[in-house]
């Protein structure tokens, strides 16, 4: 009886081991022997690009375009807009641009120390359509005008504006919000000018087409 128990045993633990695989071993995955490992060569695996690792390093350029707004007022004025005498301080008459229409000099709450006139016209319908900045003042140092001519060109970037026959001149420029219903032109210079009522140094004038 004794005999057949230790029988019964060793029989056991012979099916056990044949059942149980090694440790870490997955569910159909396929077991190389040692002998088959060494005679394989190992699979040369594909480099990595680094053609572009210079594009790939380079800041991202986050900035955020803005759409831009069209100019629509300035000096405390709108365009086609009737006079506004709570922001302006009307000083006085000048001389009218047509026959039907006014011209005020005024002064503006907002104002730029870069002129010392300021005139606005208006039409039939008492509404703004032109406006001239301009300082009557002696031009004493070109360069000086330069730098104002330059501080205008920046302010006017924000706007919907594109210059109207560009021309390499840091003297003066043309900028238009055309082909625009009702078009604005602005046209400033530091060339001495003269005309109707007006002698200037350094102007900038805006004229809204109608």
């Amino acid at each position: 009886m004794k005999l057949l128990i230790q029988i019964f045993l060793i029989l056991l633990l012979t099916n056990i081991n044949s059942l149980s695989g090694e440790p870490g071993d997955l569910p159909g995955q396929e077991i190389k022997q040692p002998d088959e490992m060494f005679d394989d060569k190992p699979e040369e695996k594909e480099g990595l690009d680094v053609s572009n690792i210079d594009q790939l390093l380079q800041p991202k350029n986050t900035e955020i375009m803005l759409p831009k707004n069209r100019l629509e007022q300035i000096f405390d004025q709108l365009f086609l807009a009737e006079l506004n005498q709570d922001q302006l301080n009307i000083i006085g008459e000048c001389e009218k641009n047509i026959a039907d229409g006014k011209c005020f000099k005024v002064e503006p709450s907002k104002l730029s120390n870069h002129f010392n006139n300021y005139y606005f016209y208006t039409n039939s319908q008492n509404q703004v359509y032109s406006i001239i900045a301009f300082n009557n003042n002696k031009q004493g140092d070109l360069n000086k005008c330069k730098e104002k001519i330059s501080m205008w060109k920046d302010y006017f970037n924000s706007f919907d504006l594109t210059e109207k026959e560009p021309k390499d001149n840091s003297l003066n420029f043309v900028l238009t919000d055309a082909p625009q219903q009702n078009s604005l032109e602005i046209f400033a210079t530091c060339y001495t000018e003269q005309f109707r009522d007006i002698t200037s140094s350094f102007s900038i004038k805006f004229f809204k087409n109608v």
